[in-house]
């Protein structure tokens, strides 16, 4: 699998959004950037470990999982991201020496990855279509519909529709009519409607 490594840039809040954060990771080069959605939670998480002089992290307990999984096994990690489904992306922290692999919510493995200097790779067709060109200004940056879950879809088309915003929101209204049908069609429930648009 051809894969690029990823650099960690930071983690920024949704301004007048759910309550919900953006990590940002580009290439080593820093031509493109990727966004994952967070939670406030991992959001707040991020940011202690981002003012690494203000707050000591290292009796809290990732830090000390971390070490201990490092002193006591040997063991080196990578994470992976290899697709993304219905909003989410499919995240793997894979054994660099044995190869095994344990599925993982992509915000908490980059913050295992953050915590325990592990390299983060996304595989480079996925990279090549989430991916924008690298903006390091904080004014607004791009996320991909796809990456974002249900609930998030339904605010974004609710706000969309509340400002008038008529193009985005059919963009937003074509994402959730198509995860929709790609459901019914897992669960063997077409409906008619569905039928007639197959």
């Amino acid at each position: 699998m051809r894969k690029i490594q990823l650099i960690f840039q930071g983690v920024s809040e949704i301004v007048e959004g759910p309550e919900l954060g953006i990590i940002v990771l580009t290439d080593q080069m820093k031509e493109r950037q990727v966004t994952i959605v967070c939670d406030k939670h991992m959001e707040y998480q991020f940011g202690l470990r981002m003012n690494k002089g203000q707050v000591h992290t290292e009796r809290l307990l990732p830090e000390v999982l971390t070490t201990v999984v490092k002193q006591q096994a040997g063991m080196r990690f990578e994470v992976l991201i290899s697709d993304v489904i219905d909003g989410e992306y499919r995240c793997m922290l894979v054994n660099e020496t044995t190869f095994e692999s344990l599925p993982m919510r992509a915000s908490d493995a980059i913050l295992f990855a953050v915590i325990s200097n592990s390299p983060i790779y996304m595989e480079y067709n996925l990279m090549m279509r989430q991916s924008v060109r690298y903006s390091a200004s904080p004014n607004g940056m791009a996320i991909p519909i796809n990456s974002l879950n249900n609930d998030m879809l339904q605010n974004s088309l609710d706000k969309a529709i509340k400002d008038e915003n008529y193009e985005l929101a059919s963009y937003l209204r074509d994402e959730i009519n198509k995860r929709k049908r790609a459901a019914d069609d897992k669960t063997g429930n077409s409906t008619p409607e569905t039928e007639e648009k197959k």
